[in-house]
């Protein structure tokens, strides 16, 4: 306007300027106006709570937790995929084998817990060699380890083999070549054979008596090496017997005994029942059997003897005379 107030006076701060004919509302302006909020209200809510917080006189029950749902998956067992080896645990949903050190499954990822584990069969861990184990810091076949002992070992045997080869060699030189040598190993050898195992050697009783003998055959017949002779004894009266002496003392192991006479068998009786009583106080009882062929009899108690007492018990039946005959006796005893 003009300077000299012809001009209209401005608009109060806040009026709404009316819009000029024809223009077009705008969107601010078509809106509805909103509430005015009250201002005591809001001075209300501003305030600050006093007092203390009680708990409610009922309160709710506590609830069970509810069992863990386990998830399954649709997992088919299978061949594991590596060879198992003693102390592998097996999957129990898949069969894969896993290593001892692991808690899950290396192929389904499942909880070890409940896996088997690889056991050899008994026959196999008795010759199951222990796996070698080196204290920690040490390299094996380092001094002190187990390989190392070994080492020393199988060197000192092969050290002793070398040394028994040449004594051996050397000691066979001399045998071939040193006659005096050679006999003393051979008297050894001998006398080391005989007590390992002993031989039995005939002896010969120095002296035979009887005093129940016939006098057509007299005891010295049962020594005198033949089998058509015999020593014979009558019978009822007191029991037949011989005595043979010895000209030392012996170990005696056995005798071969040629029963009755070669020429009347069946005539004369024939020993079923010997008891052989020896100096040192014991004695035993011997059952011969009912033949002609020479027969050997084992003695036992026959430590240092230097006499035995042959003494008939009982004869077998079915004889015509009232006689015994014996036609041999032999004694063993050791070397």
């Amino acid at each position: 306007g003009a300077a000299g107030g012809g001009g209209a006076p401005p608009p109060p701060p806040g009026a709404k300027m009316a819009p000029p004919p024809g223009a077009k509302p705008s969107a601010a302006e078509s809106e509805p106006a909103r509430p005015v909020t009250d201002p005591e209200l809001v001075a209300a809510l501003a305030l600050s709570v006093t007092g203390v917080a009680e708990a409610r006189p009922e309160e709710p029950p506590e609830l069970a937790p509810a069992p863990a749902v386990k998830k399954t998956r649709a997992i088919v067992r299978t061949k594991p995929t590596r060879r198992l080896e003693p102390d592998d645990l097996v999957c129990a949903v898949c069969g894969e084998g896993n290593a001892p050190t692991r808690n899950f499954c290396s192929r389904c990822g499942e909880s070890l817990a409940d896996a088997g584990v690889v056991r050899l069969a008994w026959w196999r861990r008795l010759f199951r060699r222990k796996p070698k184990r080196h204290p920690a810091g040490t390299r094996p076949g380092a001094k002190g380890t187990r390989e190392h002992r070994n080492w020393l070992a199988t060197l000192s045997l092969r050290r002793l083999r070398t040394s028994l080869v040449v004594v051996a060699v050397v000691l066979g030189l001399v045998y071939a070549v040193y006659p005096p040598f050679r006999a003393t190993v051979i008297d050894n050898v001998r006398a080391l054979y005989r007590k390992v195992a002993p031989t039995l050697d005939p002896i010969r009783p120095t002296t035979v008596s009887s005093p129940t003998a016939i006098a057509d055959h007299p005891p010295g017949m049962l020594v005198d090496t033949y089998d058509n002779t015999f020593w014979a004894a009558q019978l009822g009266g007191a029991r037949p017997k011989v005595v043979f002496t010895f000209g030392e003392s012996y170990l005696l192991r056995s005798i071969i005994l040629h029963s009755g006479a070669s020429e009347s068998f069946t005539e004369d009786g024939r020993p079923s029942i010997l008891r052989l009583t020896y100096n040192t106080g014991k004695s035993e009882n011997v059952l011969p059997q009912d033949s002609s062929r020479g027969q050997t009899i084992d003695l036992k108690n026959t430590t240092l003897v230097s006499s035995v007492t042959v003494e008939v018990v009982d004869t077998y039946s079915g004889t015509k005379r009232q006689t015994v005959a014996i036609s041999e006796v032999e004694f063993f005893a050791l070397k």
